[in-house]
């Protein structure tokens, strides 16, 4: 009989999805998502394999899963980053920086290789993403109304190239994060 860890049902539900998540999260950093099995994520985990199953079906499920997870937490934090702007030049800078922060943190660019999915399972993946693209389509749309980003900026255009430059990644060594703030500004048409 497994030992039900947390005081009760529902909490040890939540601490061994929790622990499958992490063990998901750590073995995606090196290897391809097709090459893990669910029997190499529960003994990373330290939960049995049944456990697997009791959690998420098949491994894409467990993929739409974690996404949600971890895009919850990343758009939580991505938020929290640009608070407290009081202009959309000054929100792209914080947008700019936090991302950069997050770098470290999970994103599907992290993911090695590519991953096929059934195109029900790749358009909920899409989903989460949108909700992360809406944060920064937002500060664009906002840029343009007020005549701090150009009038005729193509805004789902730089949105994409933005975040191509932006999540997931990290600045060489020695290289000014200010410089990379102000790029972005500019080719917004922002006056910095």
């Amino acid at each position: 009989m497994p030992k039900i860890i947390g005081g009760s049902l529902e909490e040890h539900r939540e601490r061994t999805r929790e622990k499958i998540f992490s063990a998901l999260g750590e073995l995606m950093e090196t290897e391809p998502f097709e090459d893990i099995t669910f029997s190499r994520i529960a003994t990373v985990a330290g939960v049995g394999r049944t456990a697997m199953y009791n959690h998420f079906p098949d491994k894409d499920t467990l993929l739409v899963e974690y996404t949600m997870h971890e895009t919850s937490d990343y758009l939580d934090q991505l938020r929290e980053g640009i608070e407290g702007a009081s202009t959309p030049v000054e929100a792209i800078e914080l947008y700019v920086r936090t991302q950069l922060g997050l770098s470290t943190s999970f994103h599907l660019s992290s993911t090695r290789g590519r991953v096929n999915l059934d195109p029900d399972i790749a358009r909920k993946m899409r989903e989460h993403v949108v909700l992360i693209e809406k944060v920064l389509h937002s500060i664009l749309d906002d840029g343009v109304a007020s005549g701090d980003f150009s009038a005729d900026l193509d805004v789902d255009a730089s949105l994409r190239i933005i975040n191509a430059m932006l999540i997931g990644r990290t600045l060489p060594p020695g290289t000014d994060e200010t410089a990379l703030v102000r790029f972005i500004q500019r080719a917004l048409g922002a006056s910095v």
